[in-house]
């Protein structure tokens, strides 16, 4: 499986907002998880193997989205949206633009609404590092705090148990400094 870093993410988004354009379709994308993280909150996160994303209308985008994946040797769905039924729908998200014309947009989900979506997976040795750096962002500084913010985005739900005990873990090693915002990425199209 291939792992996309930050400039592979802005490329691909790059080419797939030109090629849209180019092929006169028009498109929305909406990013989650941890393509979110690199693009918007945690530059420094390594990698992360495709990117999750709410895609509107679904058909042009990802087979534009193929195409490029087999011209760079990425994986077929390095943008899928497999992830799309785990975002919340009970208020707004605060979906910010990234990139938006009249014809295509690529937009990034609020950090509140995406540690949400964290907690709500809480996978160990997979969510954790992304779960502090969300809380450190948001201000969220116990697990009460976070069950609360939890509990907006997923009315009448609670976080699993395995959410409770990585929060746990996380309030005690103590949360990290919030890292600086990477640069905004320029996902304008440019001429070949």
């Amino acid at each position: 499986m291939i792992q996309l870093g930050r400039e592979d993410m802005i490329e691909g988004l790059r080419e797939l907002v030109r090629e849209l354009h180019r092929q006169g379709e028009s498109g929305g994308v909406r990013i989650v998880g941890g393509a979110a993280m690199l693009l918007r909150y945690y530059g420094e996160r390594r990698v992360t193997p495709d990117i999750d994303a709410k895609i509107h209308p679904p058909g042009p985008a990802l087979r534009i989205a193929g195409e490029i994946g087999r011209r760079r040797g990425w994986d077929d769905d390095w943008l899928n949206s497999k992830a799309a039924t785990f975002i919340p729908i009970a208020c707004d998200v605060g979906w910010e633009p990234l990139y938006d014309d009249e014809d295509v947009s690529v937009w990034v989900i609020s950090a509140e609404a995406l540690l949400a979506m964290k907690i709500r997976a809480s996978r160990p040795a997979r969510d954790d590092a992304d779960i502090a750096i969300l809380l450190a962002l948001t201000g969220t500084a116990t697990t009460d705090e976070a069950e609360a913010l939890y509990e907006r985005f997923y009315p009448g739900e609670l976080p699993k148990e395995a959410a409770y005990v990585l929060l746990d873990d996380i309030f005690a090693i103590g949360l990290p400094e919030p890292p600086p915002a990477p640069p905004r990425p320029d996902l304008a199209p440019r001429s070949r």
